[in-house]
Parts: C-alpha cells; sequence; structure tokens
C-alpha cells in the first residue's frame, strides 16, 4: 500500500509543478521522517499540511487543488477518525485544519481545530492547545473578526506563560500585536511587539527578530512615522537575509517599497518593487508577487509610465481573481483607481475605488479603509464634484482619528480645507 501511495503523491505532485514537484514531496517526507518510497496513510495528515503549506507559495488555489487531489487518494477525515493513538489524533487534527486552512476552507478547518482544542484540554496538553488557539486566532484574523481573533491570541499568551516555552510566548506576543496593529490600537501593538522582541532577543532567535521587526515597521508605517518604519523594515531584511529565508525576504523588500511611496520617493519605492517582483518570481512565490506587482503599478502611474502602471495592475488582479483573496484584490482595484486618476478617467477611477471600499469595509481593517476613503475624495476633487468630495474625505478623517494616525489626520483635514476653500487637492 506505501508504495503504491507513494506513486500516486510523485504523480499529483508533478502533475501540479513538474519535477520541481517531485524533489518538493521527496524534500518534505525527508524532514517529517518519511520514508518517501513507502508513505502510509497515517503519513497522509501531516504529510497534507508540509505540501499545501509550500504548495501555498504559488497561491492558495494550488494549496486546494493540492488538497483536494490527495483527500481522492485516502479520506484524510477517516484516517483522523480513526486513530487510536490520542496523541497522535490530536497532531494529525492539527495537521488537517492546517492543511485546510492553507487551501482555504477555512470553516472545515476551524471545525478540526475546535476538536483538537477539545482533545488537549483532555489530554492536558498545554503546549498544543496554545498551538491551537493561535492558530484559531489566525483564522479569525484572516476573516477579519479582530474581536474574536484578541480573545484567542490572548487565551494562548496566557496559557504560554503559564507552560513557560518563550517561545511560543514570543508568538503570542507577535500575534496580539499583530491583531491590534490591523484594528489601529498602535500603542498596545507595539507594547506587545516590544516585549516579544526582547524574548527574541534574549533566546537569540534572529526568525522570531526578523518578524517582530517587520510587525513593527508596519506599525510606525501606518502610524506615519514612515522613516523610522523603513529603518525597522531594513533590520528585518538583514535578520531575513542572515537566515537565508527569502519569503522573508521578499515581504520585506515589499514593505519597504511601500513606506516609500508614503514619503512620496516613487523612484526608490519602485526599486524595491522591482527586487521583490524579481526574487519572488525565480522562488515561486506567487502572492507577494502579486502584492508587489499592484503597489508598483500605482507608483508608476505616478511616475508618469501608464501603460507599465495597467500592466502591472492586470497582471496583480488575475492572481487575486483566481485566489479570491479579498485583502489582495482590494488593493489591486485601489492601484487601478489611481492610475485612471492620473490618466484623468474619473468614471474608471471611481468604479475601482467603489470596488476597493466595499472590500476593506468588508474586512474590517480601518486604515485601508480609511485610505481608500481618502484617496477617493482627492480623485473627486480633480473631477471637480467638490460635494461628494467632501463627504469622502469626512468618513476618512473620522477614521483616521479613531486611530490616532496623526500624519494621516494632517493630510485629511488639509485635503478638507482645500475643499472648503475650493482649491484642487493634489495631496
Amino acid at each position: 500500500m506505501g508504495s503504491n501511495l507513494s506513486d500516486e503523491l510523485r504523480e499529483i505532485m508533478q502533475s501540479e509543478l513538474g519535477d520541481m514537484g517531485k524533489f518538493i514531496l521527496s524534500k518534505q517526507c525527508k524532514n517529517l521522517e518519511i520514508d518517501p518510497e513507502c508513505v502510509m496513510p497515517g503519513d497522509l495528515p501531516k504529510l497534507a499540511n508540509a505540501l499545501s503549506t509550500t504548495m501555498k507559495m504559488f497561491g492558495t488555489d494550488k494549496s486546494r487543488k493540492l488538497y483536494e487531489k490527495v483527500l481522492k487518494l485516502r479520506n484524510l477525515d477517516t484516517i483522523v477518525e480513526e486513530e487510536t493513538d490520542k496523541s497522535k489524533k490530536l497532531d494529525d487534527l492539527i495537521n488537517l485544519a492546517m492543511a485546510k486552512s492553507n487551501a482555504g476552507k477555512w470553516d472545515d478547518a476551524s471545525s478540526d481545530y475546535q476538536d483538537a482544542l477539545e482533545l488537549a484540554n483532555l489530554l492536558d496538553d498545554v503546549e498544543k492547545l496554545a498551538t491551537v488557539k493561535r492558530a484559531l486566532g489566525n483564522l479569525a484574523l484572516r476573516k477579519g473578526d479582530y474581536k474574536v481573533a484578541d480573545e484567542y491570541f490572548n487565551d494562548s499568551l496566557d496559557v504560554s506563560r503559564k507552560f513557560g516555552k518563550e517561545k511560543d510566548v514570543i508568538e503570542s506576543l507577535r500575534a496580539m500585536g499583530n491583531v491590534c496593529w490591523r484594528k489601529g490600537e498602535y500603542s498596545r501593538a507595539l507594547g506587545h511587539l516590544d516585549e516579544a522582541l526582547h524574548k527574541a532577543n534574549k533566546e537569540k532567535d534572529d526568525e522570531a527578530i526578523a518578524n517582530i521587526y517587520m510587525a513593527m515597521a508596519n506599525v510606525y508605517d501606518e502610524k506615519g512615522e514612515y522613516e523610522r518604519g523603513v529603518g525597522y523594515a531594513k533590520q528585518s531584511l538583514g535578520y531575513f537575509e542572515k537566515a537565508g529565508d527569502r519569503k522573508g525576504v521578499t515581504t520585506v523588500l515589499n514593505n519597504i517599497g511601500v513606506a516609500y511611496a508614503r514619503m512620496e520617493n516613487f523612484e526608490e519605492s519602485v526599486k524595491y518593487y522591482e527586487k521583490c517582483i524579481d526574487l519572488s518570481d525565480r522562488i515561486g512565490y506567487v502572492l507577494m508577487n502579486a502584492w508587489a506587482l499592484f503597489n508598483a503599478g500605482e507608483d508608476y502611474a505616478k511616475l508618469g509610465n501608464f501603460s507599465k502602471s495597467i500592466e502591472y495592475c492586470q497582471r496583480s488582479l488575475d492572481v487575486f481573481e483566481e485566489m479570491n483573496d479579498k485583502l489582495g484584490l482590494s488593493g489591486a482595484y485601489m492601484s487601478f483607481a489611481i492610475a485612471y486618476q492620473l490618466k484623468e478617467d474619473y468614471d474608471k477611477s471611481f468604479d475601482y475605488f467603489q470596488k476597493t471600499i466595499a472590500l476593506r469595509e468588508e474586512l474590517g481593517m480601518p486604515y485601508r479603509l480609511a485610505d481608500g476613503l481618502y484617496e477617493c475624495g482627492v480623485m473627486l476633487t480633480s473631477k471637480g464634484d467638490t460635494e461628494l468630495a467632501r463627504d469622502y474625505l469626512t468618513r476618512s478623517l473620522s477614521i483616521f482619528k479613531k486611530i490616532n494616525s496623526a500624519t494621516m489626520i494632517q493630510r485629511a483635514e488639509k485635503a478638507l480645507a482645500f475643499v472648503e476653500a475650493g482649491v484642487l487637492v493634489t495631496a
């Protein structure tokens, strides 16, 4: 049975990625201490997780297809249900939930995590309890349910502190920092991240330090402290390069580009985006490639290169539509909106802004929503529709005040003053 299952898995991976697929299968089997020539049904939950995690670099759709093909080989849910060793069953539940999450099947993943939570409590496995609570928090974060995410991350942190494993404490603190950032609670976010950084430095955990610096850069960027944000991002880049984490490097390159764009240094921003596009293309990181494409597309429009702008935005949009990635779609729509604004095609620009705003309202991300409203207001002043511009700018200002984004409060107030004075807004 094992040999046959191994052959079937090789066929699946080769059908998805060619010879690279077979190499990935062999490497993941080695990492998990599975004989690649004799994969057994009991190995499938952890192998499905490992393979789908790797495939996620090529897009959620790739992960979903892989999961569905593996599911046709053997019923993974049945394998988990029939496992008699409760400790292994707990591991299998977590692995299966992660595989489903990678495949975009979040409700199914949540159900498995809840079963794992119950079993972890029964076994009094505190470490797994913290892991599962953190995973449920991340699922809630992906869905934009920040209140639920906050509760799970808080629970995970409490459990991790009691358990005394510093790596889990650090991860829970970083997760708390990220959810607070998403909610616009910047002081609280930095408090968690500062504590996480202190502990990570003490543990000499370079990977954790790199991720924490990146999270801190995101917070300072949204606070409008761009130079400080770039400084933290570049520190993060150094640690990712030191660790040989090319996926992390691509993410930071994109984020540095965003920071320079917010400082209106578009020549510098596109340099970093192009570096990200090049590296993410070489390592097959499709998702980050798409993010850098729409960011670069927007800034090429600001530099007057409209043909390249529209090309990059469309390539990005094609990827996010295939993945059904709502956050990515909102970014691609925004870049299109700004590009058409600069081309003075205001009707098309407004249509794309409406798509952006609708998705960001659905996702519940205050800074991104306010940013979309603000940019739409600026576009409307260029169009000459001051009444509607006033409405959008007022709504954006209200949100920026609520999340205390000092730089953007100033910009929105300045834009509103210009509207009242009948002056064209260019900010």
